[in-house]
């Protein structure tokens, strides 16, 4: 790797395949136990907790693009810091 950049790069490409992991399981357990089991719905409301505001999706390839973009904009800049934190020590830096 050539600069800081390509490694904040790299530690943000490993945090968000665990985040696409973590979606994955979810949607797999989705798909087996609720829609394979069920034959349920495949149209998702999602609703703000005050009831107000509300968008829909239709199937799980909507659903796995919220759930990511949701996922990675509550984590992925936590856990890229911790995972440098982690090299730092790893390579005893500090």
């Amino acid at each position: 790797m050539k600069d800081t950049n390509a490694i904040v790069n790299a530690l943000k490409d490993k945090a968000n395949k665990e985040l696409e992991q973590v979606v994955d399981v979810f949607m797999n357990e989705l798909e087996v136990k609720i829609r394979g089991e069920y034959n349920s719905s495949n149209y998702y409301d999602f609703k703000a907790p005050n009831g107000n505001t509300s968008f829909h999706v239709m199937g799980t390839v909507q659903m796995k693009k919220v759930l990511l973009k949701m996922l990675q904009a509550a984590h992925l800049e936590s856990m890229i810091e911790v995972k440098s934190k982690e090299l730092i020590k790893k390579l005893e830096l500090v």
